[in-house]
C-alpha cells in the first residue's frame, strides 16, 4: 500500500510514519494536482492494477479490491472499473457510480448523486467514466493511454482518461460490491461550485473535446461555445466572479492550444471507436443529476439543449 503525499503541511507524513510504518509513502515537493500527483507515483509502482482511493473516503465493504479485480479479470479490455460510492453523511443514498454527460457538451455529471441506494445500478450498468475517488485501474493500459493529463490538474482527469481509454477500444466498468463511502469535496472543501471549481472544470471539458472528439468535434465546439457564452450572460448578472472563470477557461485554451493540438494528433491516429459508438455510451438514456441551484436558468438551458441539440447522424 502506498500513501501519496502532495506538498501536504499538515504531519500527515509524519502520522503515517509512526502508525503505520508498513505503508509505503510517495512524497511530491509541491502540490501537483491530482492528475501530475497520481501520474508520477503510478511510475514508482510496478503491479498489473492499482487502485486508487482518495482522503476524503472509508472503505466499507471488507472484499472491495477483490470485487474490482473479479469484474476486471473477466476480460482484459475492462481498463477501469469504479466503485460504489455513498454519501459519508447519509450511506443510505449514492454519491456516485460513475460519470455520464450532460447533454450536449455542457459538462459531466457523477450518476446517481443523491438517490436512494435501492440497487438500481447493481446489475447491467455500465458508466461512462469511472470516479478517480476510489477505483481499479489495468496498469499497463493506463500507460498506453498515457495516464492522466497533467495540463487538467483537478477536475475531469478521470472522465478525460475514461473517454480516452474508450477511444482505444478498452472498456469502463462498475462493481458494486466495492462499497465505498464519499465525503462530498472533502479534499478542496468547496460543496457548490464556486468560480474556482468553474473554471477548472469548463477549462478541462474545451480540453477535453479539442483532443477527443472525431467527426463530431465541430458540432461538439458549436454547443459548447454557445452553452459558455449563455453562462457568461447569464453569470455576468448575479455573479459576475462565475462569468469571468468562464472566460479565463476559455482564454487559457486559446493559450494552451499548441499542446493540445499535439495530443489530439496522438489520441486521432490511435482511436478505435467512433464517435457514435463513444457518445452512445456518454449520454446514457438514465436519470441525471441536476443541482437546485438557479433553477429558472436550469430549465431554459435544458429546454435550449436537449430537445433542440441532438447528436448527429
Amino acid at each position: 500500500m502506498y500513501v501519496v503525499d502532495n506538498a501536504s503541511t499538515d504531519e500527515s507524513v509524519r502520522y503515517v510514519r509512526e502508525h503505520f510504518p508498513d505503508v509505503k509513502i510517495i512524497v511530491h515537493s509541491t502540490n501537483l494536482g491530482f492528475a501530475a500527483g497520481y501520474d508520477r507515483a503510478l511510475e514508482r509502482i510496478k503491479a498489473d492494477y492499482v487502485v486508487l482511493l482518495n482522503n476524503d473516503t472509508e472503505v466499507l465493504s471488507p472484499d472491495w479490491v477483490k470485487s474490482l479485480v473479479k469484474v476486471a479479470a473477466a476480460d482484459p479490455k475492462i481498463a477501469a472499473v469504479g466503485c460504489k460510492m455513498v454519501s459519508m453523511g447519509q450511506p443510505e443514498r449514492l454519491d456516485s457510480v460513475g460519470g455520464m454527460g450532460i447533454p450536449f457538451w455542457r459538462g459531466f455529471v457523477d450518476i446517481g448523486r443523491e438517490e436512494r441506494d435501492e440497487g438500481q445500478y447493481d446489475t447491467e450498468f455500465e458508466p461512462f467514466s469511472f470516479c478517480g475517488g476510489a477505483a481499479l485501474l489495468r496498469k499497463a493500459v493506463f500507460e498506453k493511454a498515457g495516464g492522466f493529463d497533467e495540463k487538467f490538474f483537478m477536475y475531469m482527469e478521470d472522465v478525460d482518461l475514461s473517454w480516452r481509454l474508450r477511444l482505444l477500444g478498452y472498456g469502463v466498468k462498475f462493481a458494486p460490491r466495492a462499497k465505498i463511502a464519499h465525503f462530498f469535496s472533502g479534499s478542496t472543501g468547496v460543496k457548490g461550485v464556486d468560480a474556482q471549481k468553474l473554471f477548472y472544470c469548463h477549462r478541462n471539458l474545451f480540453r477535453a473535446i479539442l483532443k477527443n472528439c472525431g467527426s463530431s468535434v465541430w458540432w461538439a465546439l458549436r454547443n459548447y461555445l454557445l452553452f459558455s457564452l449563455l453562462t457568461v450572460v447569464g453569470f455576468s448578472v448575479f455573479a459576475p466572479k462565475k462569468a469571468a472563470a468562464v472566460a479565463k477557461a476559455l482564454l487559457w485554451n486559446l493559450l494552451n492550444l499548441k499542446d493540445t493540438y499535439s495530443q489530439r494528433l496522438v489520441i486521432q491516429s490511435t482511436r478505435k471507436k467512433s464517435d457514435s459508438e463513444i457518445l452512445a455510451s456518454m449520454y446514457p438514456k438514465i436519470r441525471r443529476y441536476q443541482p437546485e441551484d438557479y433553477p429558472r436558468s436550469r430549465r431554459i438551458i435544458n429546454t435550449l439543449f436537449e430537445p433542440a441539440f441532438t447528436k448527429p447522424g
